[in-house]
């Protein structure tokens, strides 16, 4: 409403209700009472004092707006100090994985030049253009684009669409370097991003040139001699594309990991009998062989268990050394345990068949248990029908718990043998339940999350 106050027009509006969906302001208008904005700031939860700063016939407006802001200004706040926690060490965790199946598919150089080739020759000039020499240059000029545009535009897409290591999922991260090797990812990228940027260089420059030819011959000559340089320059890089490619095939062929799918981990030394455990639980069919190091890789499986669907995962063995000594093998095994929410299922060899001796195998499971000892934990002895019919090496030096752990494994361990199919049942139960338990676990912290994320949105209005 508009009113006369003198001599200059006075607007009152009554905003809407910043706890209601948007709506156009309605038509009434008046000014809120001190004790209306109190009602509601008690139920918005504004800061404490906030009202009494306001002098009476101030705009609700203003109000609403300063109300916005504050909630804003602590939301970014809370943020702000997510990422500072990260900085500090703590590893910020991220919903999904998955971004190596969502990469682009890259061509290889070969093609892409062809390609570009075959396009840039099949650009006509301009039309209407009556006069042979302008008509020469104009389609010289054309091509020359055309041709550095189909050699650059691909390259452009892989750099903007290839992920960022700063926005992969801890997990994948690991994978990249562990794969790779440290800051390999991030240098073929910069290589295709450099080519890119040289190819665009030398064919804005010849098809500068070639538009100020006087002549159809010197047209014809600056066309030939710039499509020469721009397949110069990109012959010359064509080798980062290769190794763009390659890299492509090795993100998109490693197995993804459903987060909110409860996994089961196989750990244990070397030869231990990991795969195959993997092969009876679940539909993985990891390479079983008699000698270490079999498994090179993290190996994906499914269990099926009462209409419901769990992972499996393999994971290279572990040798007894200190985590700086580990080979990248072994390393992508602490990948899955640090930043995957699994359960682990811990396999120890006591009769020695697997190459290691007891001793070793103590130390090494000791370490891993107490770094990842919060995790859902089964414990299974393998080759249980070796026991006894191998002499194991002298423990006679050895201290009491490496002698209990010889005779007994650790307390509670199931005793299973895959050839002599025993515990076989009982295993499967004990990981059925276990899965169920780390199901709940998922669904707890999924629902914490979501009422965090509810607050938030509270907040932000």
């Amino acid at each position: 409403m508009r009113a006369a106050a003198g001599g200059r027009a006075a607007f009152h509006l009554r905003p809407r209700p910043p706890w209601r969906a948007t709506h156009p302001p309605p038509a009434t208008t008046a000014l809120l009472s001190h004790s209306a904005l109190a009602s509601r700031a008690h139920h918005r939860r504004l800061p404490k004092g906030f009202l009494t700063t306001l002098e009476p016939g101030v705009s609700a407006v203003y109000l609403c707006q300063r109300a916005r802001s504050i909630s804003c200004n602590v939301l970014m706040e809370d943020r702000l100090q997510g990422e500072l926690d990260g900085s500090k060490g703590e590893v910020r965790k991220h919903e999904t994985v998955g971004a190596f199946q969502k990469i682009p598919m890259v061509m290889p150089a070969t093609d892409i030049l062809m390609s570009a080739q075959r396009k840039s020759r099949n650009v006509p000039p301009t039309k209407g253009i009556a006069n042979i020499a302008k008509r020469e240059r104009n389609k010289g000029a054309k091509q020359l684009d055309a041709l550095m545009k189909e050699l650059s535009v691909p390259l452009r897409t892989y750099t903007e669409n290839f992920p960022k290591r700063r926005d992969l999922h801890p997990y994948e991260r690991s994978l990249i370097e562990l794969t790779f090797g440290e800051g390999y990812y991030e240098q073929v990228l910069g290589r295709v991003d450099a080519l890119r940027k040289r190819i665009t260089s030398v064919g804005k420059q010849h098809a500068s040139v070639c538009a100020k030819s006087t002549t159809k011959r010197e047209a014809e000559e600056r066309l030939t001699e710039g499509r020469k340089k721009l397949e110069e320059a990109f012959q010359h890089g064509k080798h980062a594309i290769d190794d763009l490619v390659n890299v492509a095939k090795a993100l998109r062929s490693m197995p993804v990991v459903d987060l909110h799918i409860p996994t089961l981990c196989l750990v244990g030394s070397p030869n231990v009998g990991k795969s195959s455990l993997v092969r009876i639980l679940s539909s993985g069919k990891p390479e079983v062989c008699s000698y270490p190091f079999t498994t090179r890789g993290v190996l994906m499986g499914h269990i099926v268990s009462n209409h419901e669907r769990f992972q499996v995962t393999d994971t290279p063995g572990l040798l007894t050394r200190h985590d700086d000594d580990r080979n990248n093998i072994e390393r992508l095994t602490l990948a899955v345990l640090a930043y995957l929410p699994i359960a682990v299922l811990y396999v120890h060899d006591l009769s020695e068949d697997c190459g290691t001796s007891v001793a070793d195998q103590y130390i090494t499971y000791k370490h891993i248990k107490e770094r990842f000892g919060d995790r859902l934990w089964i414990d299974v002895i393998s080759k249980c029908d070796l026991l006894g019919k191998k002499a194991p090496t002298s423990f006679e030096d050895a201290d009491d718990e490496v002698a209990q752990y010889r005779r007994f494994g650790p307390e509670g361990a199931l005793r299973v043998s895959v050839t002599g199919e025993i515990g076989i049942k009982e295993l499967k139960q004990r990981v059925h339940q276990v899965l169920t338990s780390q199901m709940a676990r998922i669904k707890t912290e999924k629902g914490e999350l979501g009422g965090q994320e509810t607050g938030f949105s509270a907040a932000g209005y």
